[in-house]
């Protein structure tokens, strides 16, 4: 008698036709596509092998992507992880980019919880950058990657600013239900943690290390650090990955839950983290920090409690502490705190001071090229001529030790690489979005939901202080500009559910409009 369950593999022994069952059919398929592939990761070095590779994994992976690329997105956004491909292009892009055709396939589908621009006034300053991205990379010469050996670059910078804007709307194209907020929050700022992974690698030989550096560049030279000890080593992973985990603690607790003296153990973590942001030696990192507490324990009301009179006491014991013994601290620690006026050793002003000169000089540069790229931004079209000699230039010391940043388009400040680079046209549609954003999550934390009161009030607080350090501190239009389409982003997938009304529980007197 034949067993229905497991049909054989030729229905009937007259039949004409193959009944062919489906685990037949995969296996057929499978056992020659894995020969293929054996056959050809034989001679990685082959491209041709490298992209059917590609193209094979990338094939096998649509099902996944399609139901988990909004969550992939958010857990690489800040992880700083790279993928081994020519310009190693930053994870979090290479999702952005698939997660917005994920995004057109769910559409052309009829998934009606897949969204492109589900806050208007935030899509159109996005939509305007990115017409003006475009038209500026043509009319300068198109967009130029060094991977195809033209002797031109530039193309990589422009690579990342559609980036940002596309993922964004992969961002906002889920909604988070409330309940989930919490843990996204800590897929969003904790996969930063990966940062320092180089670092950690690096104290478990040069074996671990090499495993890792195709993923997470090594920011530094083990034969330089060699002769420095622990305190003259700028630890930059390791204070990227400090902020990180503070701006979670933020996010998480609020100042307010840090302050709570019935766990003192978040102000222990907090004061830590803080030390840990500063053993990179980067005043913008102890300056942005400092100022995200302030602004939020403003944003919390924290002003017009007891925990003022806390908050205050803490900063005069801390001001008296840095007085008194600033100048034993360890060099990185004195040079991110080089801004205040403290007695410091003389090599760490030294080196802040010259660090200041070589910027201020080059903005004076800068500032008399803003004219001539007024209308017409001069794009990042780079020619490697121009950096070899420059580069020559330098070592003879017949250039400036700023000109080799200068030709390369990082300014060191925030309006001049949009300016110059984008025209007037750029910096207005740069402007639009801050402007924009600022009034979206404003509404957004008027109007907030207490489970994502605090979530929101953070956003609001962490997006107004990196505008304001973006246009009056320092700031890279290029590669910062995904930090904020990232906060916006986030927040519009945390209060903007499908059905196109706001997450906010409407109460009397509350008119949300963040549609609008």
């Amino acid at each position: 008698m034949r067993n229905e369950q497991s049909p054989p593999l030729i229905a009937g022994s007259m039949a004409s036709t193959f009944s062919v069952t489906r685990k037949h059919l995969i296996f057929g398929i499978c056992l020659p596509l894995a020969l293929l592939l054996g056959y050809l990761l034989a001679d990685v070095q082959d491209p041709v092998s490298v992209l059917i590779i590609i193209g094979a994994i990338f094939a096998l992976s649509v099902p996944l992507l399609m139901k988990w690329y909004h969550p992939l997105l958010v857990l690489t956004w800040n992880m700083g992880a790279f993928v081994a491909l020519p310009g190693r292009p930053a994870l979090w892009t290479i999702f952005a980019f698939l997660g917005i055709l994920v995004l057109i396939l769910n559409r052309a589908t009829g998934d009606e919880r897949a969204r492109f621009s589900a806050v208007s006034s935030l899509t159109m300053p996005l939509v305007a950058i990115l017409v003006i991205v475009i038209f500026t990379a043509v009319a300068t010469g198109g967009i130029n990657l060094g991977i195809f050996r033209s002797g031109e670059m530039g193309g990589k910078s422009y690579f990342f600013v559609i980036a940002a804007i596309v993922g964004y709307f992969v961002l906002g194209s889920r909604f988070i239900p409330p309940e989930r907020a919490r843990f996204y929050i800590g897929l969003f700022f904790l996969t930063g943690l990966c940062a320092a992974t180089p670092r950690v690698a690096a104290l478990f030989g040069d074996f671990a290390l090499n495993l890792v550096s195709p993923f997470f560049g090594p920011d530094f030279d083990p034969e330089y650090e060699a002769g420095l000890s622990f305190g003259e080593i700028r630890l930059r992973s390791v204070a990227v990955a400090g902020t990180a985990a503070f701006y979670w603690l933020l996010a998480r607790h609020g100042v307010s839950g840090i302050l709570n003296f019935r766990q003192p153990w978040w102000a222990l973590l907090a004061f830590i983290l803080l030390g840990v942001g500063m053993l990179g030696g980067y005043r913008s990192i102890g300056i942005i920090m400092f100022s995200t507490f302030v602004v939020l324990f403003c944003l919390e009301g924290l002003w017009r409690t007891r925990a003022a009179f806390a908050f205050i006491g803490c900063i005069a014991i801390t001001c008296v502490g840095l007085i008194g013994f600033a100048d034993k601290l360890p060099f990185v620690m004195q040079r991110t705190l080089s801004f205040l006026p403290l007695k410091l050793d003389p090599a760490v002003k030294f080196s802040a001071e010259v660090s200041s000169t070589w910027r201020l000089e080059m903005w004076q540069h800068a500032v008399t090229e803003v004219p001539k790229y007024l209308f017409k931004g001069k794009g990042y079209k780079i020619s490697m001529d121009d950096i070899y000699m420059v580069s020559y230039s330098m070592r003879q010391g017949n250039a400036a030790n700023w000109e080799g940043a200068f030709t390369v388009g990082d300014y060191h400040n925030g309006p001049l690489t949009v300016l110059i680079i984008f025209g007037i046209y750029g910096f207005a549609g740069f402007l639009w979005l801050i402007i924009a954003g600022i009034c979206y999550l404003y509404r957004v934390r008027r109007d907030s939901p207490p489970e994502l009161r605090q979530i929101n009030n953070f956003l609001f607080g962490t997006f107004l202080v990196q505008s304001v350090y973006f246009l009056f501190i320092y700031g890279s239009f290029s590669n910062d500009l995904f930090k904020f389409t990232g906060i916006l982003g986030l927040s519009v997938a945390l209060n903007v559910p499908y059905e196109g009304k706001t997450a906010v529980e409407t109460a009397p007197g509350l008119q949300p409009s963040l549609q609008s």
